[in-house]
């Protein structure tokens, strides 16, 4: 059965303009999250809130997601935005912001000390986490298995920010997997830590198939053709990613087909808290959409819990049950 995991980078406003400086942000969308919150518990849903060091800062936000940790309703994680986490050492820069670029050293140090402010403001060490702009390679997933981290959420399968100066996962499997290897996006037995990638897929259920035909036909010359978008527009080769920033409920519910049709154990929901604050992210400008952006959510917890029969788990929760399935499958030798 697939479980539903909804994930939100808790984090500042002002991020959409890539204009990183270390201070001057504001954390006032977390103040909208009771709403969000909310609906997730008319759903039996926990999410998980992987909060970034300006949240962990905050009085006021850490004060709303404290009452709903302390009543078992949530999971809080850790979101590291490097160039606002201390210690400071590297220049702000577009590449600096991808956290796999800094030293192995100062990705281990601005990692724990993110994990030791989570722990003393909330009084639970954090074991979970999802880089920001998804800036993760091996070297810090295995910081993070040294700081006991039982999850990461940082890979976003079929997708390449080289360009950007970032991680390339467009090999990276969708379905949970142990990292431990030479790359992040390599499956080893070895490894402790989890990576449950956040859910990309396609409109076909061949996702590898369609991972090719997609790269093929953004060829310069067929983009000029308007090819992809025709493709897309007919549903024959969409890329969908499991979030409401980027799809509406009919994409994010024939995503969902799609996972159950490739029978991946788990669904991993992405989205930035300021979208749950109208005007402050691109994905939600106004009241309108805000409103928009909630009916889309309640129609896919309803699609996937209702109709589908998904379970609904933490990203640790998660990680915990699939620790479990391993471990039972290798001592009876079944396969998983």
């Amino acid at each position: 059965m697939t479980t539903l995991i909804v994930t939100i980078d808790t984090e500042e406003e002002g991020l959409w303009s890539s204009d990183f400086r270390r201070d001057g942000y504001t954390v006032r969308n977390v103040q909208c999250v009771p709403r969000f919150q909310q609906l997730c518990e008319d759903f039996g849903i926990r999410p998980t809130y992987l909060v970034d060091t300006l949240v962990v800062a905050d009085d006021s936000a850490i004060s709303v997601l404290r009452a709903i940790l302390d009543a078992g309703q949530c999971e809080i994680g850790a979101h590291l935005h490097p160039w606002c986490a201390p210690p400071f050492e590297e220049q702000i820069s577009r590449f600096n912001s991808y956290l796999c670029n800094l030293t192995p050293s100062l990705q281990m140090r601005k990692l724990e000390q993110l994990t030791s402010d989570i722990e003393d403001r909330f009084g639970r060490r954090p074991t979970s986490f999802r880089a920001g702009r998804y800036g993760l390679d091996i070297v810090g997933a295995r910081c993070l298995d040294q700081l006991g981290y039982v999850v990461d959420s940082s890979v976003i399968s079929y997708y390449d920010y080289r360009s950007e100066g970032g991680p390339d996962f467009s090999l990276a499997p969708f379905k949970p997997y142990r990292t431990g290897g030479l790359e992040l996006s390599t499956p080893s037995d070895n490894g402790k830590l989890w990576e449950v990638p956040v859910s990309v897929g396609f409109s076909q259920p061949n996702f590898q198939r369609s991972a090719v035909w997609y790269s093929r036909v953004r060829h310069p010359i067929l983009r000029r053709l308007h090819i992809p978008g025709i493709l897309d527009r007919l549903g024959l080769l969409r890329k969908i990613k499991f979030s409401p920033e980027q799809a509406d409920s009919d994409q994010m519910n024939q995503l969902a087909d799609m996972y159950v049709a490739n029978d991946a154990p788990c669904l991993v929901m992405l989205f930035h808290s300021s979208s749950l604050m109208a005007g402050c992210s691109p994905y939600v400008k106004d009241e309108a959409g805000l409103e928009r952006f909630l009916a889309n959510l309640r129609n896919t917890f309803d699609y996937c819990l209702g109709k589908l029969g998904m379970t609904a788990d933490t990203l640790t929760g998660f990680a915990t049950t699939l620790n479990g399935t391993v471990d039972n499958a290798a001592t009876s030798n079944v396969p998983v």
